[in-house]
């Protein structure tokens, strides 16, 4: 399968997150892949506090997309990573997602991750990513928290399946 470079594919997730029809039920639980995906099953719960008040900031919209389980971003029809969807923080800035547990790229050293892009009326927009290896090698710099940066707090596997708890921060414009 041919490769394509991550800044292309993560324009083509910004601008298509945003040219999409309007959501007019705005979700705080997504399911990104069918139960008939390869790989193993992966919950992520994720908080979405505001970076200086550490308060939770509830209607985040969050563009979620990631590898599959071989590490290619598979594109749909709309030219986005197959493995995509939109969720909502609900009033405690809470989203669950359902998907499996992504791979790295399968040509670079990059590990598994999942990208974000973040929008939230009157909270500065852009991307963050989730990073399975900062989490792994204890690198997060909790003392200088960054709005680019999901921290997970929790990874366990169970039963074939992963679950995680993270920690998202967004700041105010």
């Amino acid at each position: 399968m041919k490769k394509t470079p991550f800044l292309f594919l993560a324009f083509l997730a910004f601008t298509s997150c945003y040219s999409q029809a309007p959501n007019d039920k705005k979700t705080s639980e997504i399911h990104l892949t069918g139960k008939s995906e390869p790989g193993k099953v992966f919950t992520l719960d994720i908080t979405v506090l505001d970076i200086n008040s550490k308060q939770p900031v509830p209607g985040v919209e969050l563009f979620v997309y990631h590898t599959n389980n071989k590490g290619d971003y598979e594109r749909d029809a709309a030219n986005v990573a197959r493995i995509h969807g939109t969720v909502y923080t609900d009033q405690q800035g809470k989203v669950r997602l359902h998907s499996i547990y992504p791979r790295g790229y399968n040509d670079s050293p990059t590990g598994a991750h999942i990208h974000f892009v973040v929008k939230a009326p009157g909270q500065s927009e852009g991307h963050a990513e989730l990073g399975f290896d900062d989490y792994k090698e204890k690198k997060y710099d909790r003392k200088n928290l960054k709005i680019t940066t999901v921290y997970l707090d929790t990874l366990e596997e169970k039963n074939n399946a992963f679950a995680g708890k993270a920690t998202m921060y967004v700041r105010k414009s």
